[in-house]
This record gives C-alpha cells, structure tokens and sequence, in this order.
C-alpha cells in the first residue's frame, strides 16, 4: 500500500478572480532576473519561492452543492474526503460555505499557514495521510 501524505487548505474566496490572482503563477517567475522572487501569491504566503505544481492540486468551486460534490473530483478525494470535512468543521467552518481546495505534497513547504486577506481566507487544517 502506497500513501501520500499531503498539506491540506479549505477557504473561501470572494471570486474566481481573486483565487486565480493568488494561486496563479507568476509569468514573469522563470525569466533572469536577481531579485527575490515567488513562484505565487501562495507560495510568498508561505514563505516558499518555489512550489513544484505538479504536487498540487487545487480549486475554486463556487456551486451551491454540498462539500462532498464540490471536492469528490479531485485526487484521491475518497481517501481524504471524510477526514477534511470533520477538520473544517474543527475549525469551526462551515464545510457547505467553503469553496476553495489547496493541497500539495508535505516535502514542498516547510512551515504551512492559515492565510486571510479581504478578497479570501484559506484555513490550514493540517496533514492528511492517504492511500494513492
């Protein structure tokens, strides 16, 4: 049995704009240049310039439908489903009102957060360990 353990997100956002503007990656990232930059709006949240996108999913879901419709398509959501929805409910969100999924392999950022802004917030519910 093969696992993947996983830093998970939950949140909402006030528009699909506003969660492309903060997930999105820089276009000017790769071009030469010296100063400090950030693959993300994410990435600089926490404090990583560079996340490796193909070890993360994520997405902005805006349907009134319940949190286990709007988060089944993604990866191995059978696997984590239960388990997220009872930590977002922990901390004290309501799971039907989130919109929003991040998750990324736990070796791509070392110091995961919480993160509130006026256009979103993204709650940090933790590691989730799950078959693959």
């Amino acid at each position: 049995m093969r696992t993947e353990t996983s830093h998970f997100w939950f949140g909402k956002f006030k528009s699909e704009e506003a969660y492309f503007d903060f997930l999105g990656e820089n276009e000017t990232y790769y071009e030469d240049d010296e100063e400090e930059k950030y693959i993300s709006e994410f990435a600089k949240s926490q404090s990583e310039n560079f996340l490796d996108h193909d070890f993360m999913e994520s997405g902005f879901e805006n349907e009134n439908v319940s949190f286990e419709e709007k988060f089944s398509p993604y990866s191995y959501s059978e696997k984590w489903l239960a388990e997220a929805r009872e930590r977002v409910v922990k901390q004290n969100q309501d799971p039907e009102k989130v919109n929003t999924v991040v998750f990324i392999s736990k070796d791509q950022i070392q110091k995961p957060i919480s993160i509130q802004d006026s256009k979103f917030e993204l709650i940090y519910i933790g590691e989730i360990e799950y078959e693959i």
